[in-house]
């Protein structure tokens, strides 16, 4: 018996974008044995629509003619993802919402942000016949009330378990010009004011004077590069080093000792579970998904946009090597038990055999 053909949607660049990370471990999974996958990749999103990428789609869309097409995101790729599909006919139309605008807070009220929020991204739910979400804050968003019958509910995002969290730590930590009785942060984060860089460099120019070093790696790229850089670069106590867009980002985290994630708004961050992952303990601004990861323990939650909340939390942890150790096991202990790559891969098919058989 044929494989059900399944569309694979999504956006981005590797390295600075977690829904491709999730594809692309899809793609590798054993569950390609049991679908047939295929791509529609859209390299970077666009602000207006992109009729000659939709077009290219349409036609492969109507070639293949696919049992499912599993869409990635409420905005411009999600968009033109959905649009594509229903002007080709297909049947099943999953959309999975990883975030929305609306939630931008330093995109402003632009046209395009309006056009996004009451046109496309209302558009890519109603179109679809199937909707699930990342985390379950995103499910109880009021805007995907509309939804109704047609949520199918939660596919969390997973991440795989380093075997050895600290395997290559004093390597990379040489590669890195770091001595061994450094403190290491590492933030890992498109470089948007939205992921709380502004907050975490206030933060840390409130850090109480230490007679060791402190290090905090930024690991990411974005429109706001130059801005952070130059906000991190006032930061007196904490030597900042920007890294850039990196895809060994899994070697950096286990050359650090804490993961900063200061950001204002989140559905579920795959950078925050693989951080957990490697047993890392984690301070984290108590928004969205966010939220329900560390319900468990892990880490520290604080309040969104406070700086003074948000250096109290990393104190301890700055200092005392046995919280450390004990949160971090914690935190690689939750994302075994709940946001495993396992875990997620058995959601999803759980999830496409739902629609398959409706």
């Amino acid at each position: 018996m044929s494989r059900p053909v399944v569309v694979q949607h999504f956006a981005g660049s590797p390295g600075a974008n977690g829904p491709l990370t999730a594809v692309e471990r899809v793609l590798a999974s054993p569950l390609a044995e049991r679908y047939e996958f295929l791509r529609m990749h859209q390299p970077h999103g666009n602000g207006a629509l992109n009729m000659p990428l939709l077009w290219r789609w349409v036609s492969m869309l109507r070639r293949v003619r696919p049992d499912l097409v599993h869409v990635r995101g409420l905005q411009n790729e999600g968009f033109h993802g959905v649009l594509a599909a229903r002007l080709a006919g297909c049947r099943r139309i999953l959309v999975t919402v990883h975030g929305t605008v609306r939630d931008l807070r330093h995109a402003g009220q632009s046209w395009r942000r309006r056009l996004l929020v009451h046109g496309a991204e209302p558009f890519t739910l109603r179109a679809a016949t199937h909707v699930a979400t990342v985390c379950e804050y995103a499910a109880g968003r009021d805007f995907l009330a509309a939804a109704g019958a047609r949520f199918i509910g939660v596919i969390p995002n997973g991440v795989p378990l380093p075997p050895e969290p600290a395997a290559g730590r004093d390597r990379v930590r040489a590669a890195l010009n770091l001595r061994p009785d450094d403190v290491v942060m590492i933030a890992v984060a498109r470089l948007t004011w939205d992921k709380g860089y502004g907050v975490l460099a206030d933060a840390l120019r409130r850090l109480p004077p230490t007679t060791g070093r402190r290090v905090l790696l930024v690991a990411g790229a974005g429109p706001d590069r130059s801005g952070i850089a130059a906000a991190l670069a006032r930061v007196d106590a904490t030597e900042c080093r920007p890294l850039g867009n990196r895809l060994d980002v899994p070697d950096l985290l286990s050359a650090a000792d804490i993961f900063v994630f200061p950001s204002l708004h989140e559905n579920l961050s795959n950078a925050l579970l693989e951080a957990m992952g490697h047993g890392l303990p984690v301070v984290a601004s108590a928004v969205g998904g966010n939220v329900e990861v560390l319900r468990s323990g892990g880490g520290r939650l604080v309040p969104a946009g406070d700086p003074e909340a948000l250096a109290a939390a990393l104190v301890p942890l700055l200092d005392e090597p046995a919280e450390r150790r004990h949160l971090g096991e914690i935190a690689r202990k939750v994302v075994a038990e709940r946001y495993s790559l396992d875990v997620m891969l058995a959601a999803l098919d759980g999830a496409y055999q739902r629609v398959l058989q409706r």
